[in-house]
């Protein structure tokens, strides 16, 4: 229980009789990198405290294609688990184990609970729900507003100046082609603001990629 405390310091605030109910209900889990945790198809059953490692959580499209929503890291909320378990919705979005996870998983009628009853913990799933729509919304804004190339040069800049990631990676990040990808890359360093190596992208001229936002 002290990795869950140390990753979610709200259930900290849980009285005796909570504390125990939470001890005795929540189950502890280990998913390999690659391994699939949540289809479309599944209706939301539990609720996941990860505390160690990332998961992608992603739209399925009707094509080929489908569309990042956001990664959840070890401490964070994950939106679409805590929306579908209050409304009790169900999403067609896929959740799939990018790194090892460690994580326990929380029964539905305990998380109801603990959102009911602890105003602390209730406050972190609704402040992370908040800032999650933030990120949705800006990625319908950047699919609607933006040509690929400025996609790809906002990706660029959040990552950092030097990126650790494959063609085929970032693809899947913005739901479109590694040919695309690779073909506004190669685009990107015969311009001298990047430079590629294998599963590397080193930005070099971080300015022009932000003059080409500005557009």
């Amino acid at each position: 229980m002290s990795d869950v405390l140390t990753a979610y310091p709200p259930l900290g605030f849980l009285n005796p009789a909570l504390a125990e109910a939470l001890k005795a209900g929540v189950v502890e889990a280990h998913v390999p990198t690659g391994a699939v945790v949540f289809q479309t198809a599944d209706f939301c059953k539990s609720y996941p405290l990860l505390v160690k490692g990332t998961a992608r959580v992603v739209k399925v499209g009707t094509g080929s294609r489908d569309t990042l929503l956001y990664r959840l890291h070890a401490g964070e909320h994950c939106l679409l688990s805590a929306v579908a378990l209050m409304a009790r919705w169900r999403f067609a979005a896929m959740v799939t184990a990018e790194t090892d996870l460690h994580a326990f998983v929380l029964p539905a009628p305990l998380f109801r609970r603990l959102v009911r009853d602890v105003p602390e913990f209730a406050h972190s799933v609704h402040l992370a729900i908040a800032r999650r729509l933030e990120i949705v919304l800006d990625l319908v804004e950047q699919a609607t507003h933006l040509r690929l190339d400025q996609r790809v040069a906002t990706l660029l800049l959040g990552r950092g100046l030097q990126l650790g990631a494959s063609h085929q990676e970032l693809a899947d990040d913005l739901g479109t082609s590694r040919e695309n990808i690779s073909r506004v890359l190669e685009t990107f360093q015969q311009k001298g603001w990047v430079v590629l190596g294998r599963r590397r992208i080193e930005i070099a001229k971080p300015s022009d990629l932000e003059t080409l936002l500005d557009e």
